[in-house]
């Protein structure tokens, strides 16, 4: 009868003993993140509180202040597709810094460009929405009146960085190299809007053209 009571305490003890590794290791797996989910989180908190913002992963790191903490910078931008895009790079080091952004820079609000120099050999549009609010805020009229014309919730701007673009693609009949062209378009009308310019904001011509898909 001992040995029976005693063979049940030791299949006991060890049953609660597998119990708490498993818990333990359960625990310890929860709480290693890896950096794909340090991403998700980041950035389902980011949609959570600005749902009609476009928030695109730019870069992914390790942490230089934490060890199992990633550096994660994310650009968050409002109306992508409208002529004044706002575009902010936000820059996160997640565990160890929680879920409020370490650093923020705003590149572009209220139809400006911050801290741009037109046509500034050292500035470079990096990013459509760049390209966007500098062809809106450069005051061409083929532009002012396309907007003015269909309203400016009406109007959809695309843009889209070109290492070589050859004459035939736009109608000013020259080949160009690390150029942007950017697109006005709206259901409302028969025709686009086109501005070139170079990288450092400089445009360099513009032009009314058949609506093209090929910037969206």
């Amino acid at each position: 009868m001992d040995l029976i009571v005693k063979s049940a305490l030791i299949a006991v003890i060890l049953i609660l003993i597998a119990a708490g590794a498993f818990i333990l290791l359960q625990k310890s797996t929860q709480h290693q993140l890896t950096s794909n989910d340090a991403v998700s989180l980041v950035i389902s908190d980011l949609q959570s509180k600005n749902p009609n913002a476009t928030i695109t992963l730019v870069s992914l790191s390790n942490s230089t202040i934490q060890k199992n903490s990633w550096n994660i910078v994310v650009s968050v931008v409002y109306n992508a597709t409208r002529p004044c895009p706002t575009l902010l790079i936000e820059d996160f080091d997640y565990p160890a810094t929680g879920l409020s952004p370490s650093t923020e820079n705003i590149y572009t609000t209220k139809c400006e460009l911050l801290n741009y120099a037109s046509g500034a050999p050292s500035y470079v549009i990096s990013s459509p929405e760049l390209a966007i609010v500098n062809s809106y805020d450069s005051n061409y009229s083929i532009i002012k009146s396309f907007v003015n014309n269909y309203g400016y919730n009406n109007t959809n701007v695309y843009a889209r960085f070109f290492q070589n673009l050859q004459s035939n693609y736009t109608h000013l009949g020259a080949n160009y190299s690390n150029i942007w062209l950017v697109e006005y378009t709206s259901n409302m009308a028969n025709h686009s809007a086109y501005v070139l310019m170079s990288q450092s904001g400089k445009v360099l011509g513009t032009y009314n053209a058949s609506p093209s898909s090929r910037l969206q």
